[in-house]
């Protein structure tokens, strides 16, 4: 996605330079002086706290959602073939949710360590529940789906080593998540908590008005 992608074993970005003098030798200045290589600069994704990453998140989803105009889900525009020009908005909101579900399964798989995988993915879950605390229920969707994709709930050994509250945190989202009764305890969640405002997961919605996106 793009967030600012990153993991323990993930993106480096390698910084050499070579400075050289015409007055200077290469006895004078010894092999080990014409290149130097700057320590590499890797960001760590666990280093940001679920708080953060939830904030982050939220912060680009609300600038696509708000973009969608009304007509645009009228007129089920994101279910015709010319979709991108009748619905770009909501396609651009769906590719959020996309490259959120990209990010997150990258992130995990990535891990060098079944020690670091286990942790990546409880941290993902607590970003789950504070995305899910803020409304942003596109967001929670994005990242539960990811956790239930075929490679990361594969992964037996890595999700034994979470403890029992992240194992019980991802079962009641995605219990909540669940296309069962076309999303009804969803919408159940959103008529009982008096939402002041919140980012819809807009397949849930669409699941009312026509095919799903």
């Amino acid at each position: 996605m793009d967030l600012p992608n990153g993991q323990s074993s993930a993106t480096t970005i390698a910084a050499v330079s070579e400075k050289s003098s015409s007055s200077e030798s290469l006895s004078e200045r010894g092999s080990s002086d014409l290149k130097k290589s700057f320590d590499a600069v890797v960001f760590d994704v666990l280093k940001v706290t679920p708080e953060q990453y939830a904030g982050q998140i939220t912060l680009m989803d609300v600038r696509v959602f708000k973009a969608i105009q009304p007509e645009e889900l009228s007129s089920c525009g994101w279910n015709k073939k010319e979709k991108h020009s009748s619905a770009p908005n909501v396609v651009a909101f769906t590719r959020r949710f996309n490259q959120t579900s990209f990010w997150v399964v990258r992130e995990i798989l990535h891990a060098q360590t079944l020690k670091i995988r286990a942790e990546v993915l409880s941290l993902y879950i607590r970003t789950a529940k504070k995305l899910c605390d803020m409304n942003n229920l596109h967001a929670v969707m994005a990242v539960i789906s990811a956790l239930q994709s075929a490679p990361i709930f594969r992964l037996s050994k890595t999700w034994a080593l979470l403890s029992r509250k992240d194992k019980s945190s991802f079962d009641r989202l995605a219990f909540l998540m669940s296309k069962e009764d076309n999303y009804k305890r969803l919408r159940d969640f959103i008529s009982t908590q008096s939402m002041v405002s919140c980012i819809p997961y807009l397949e849930g919605d669409f699941s009312s008005l026509g095919p799903e996106l």
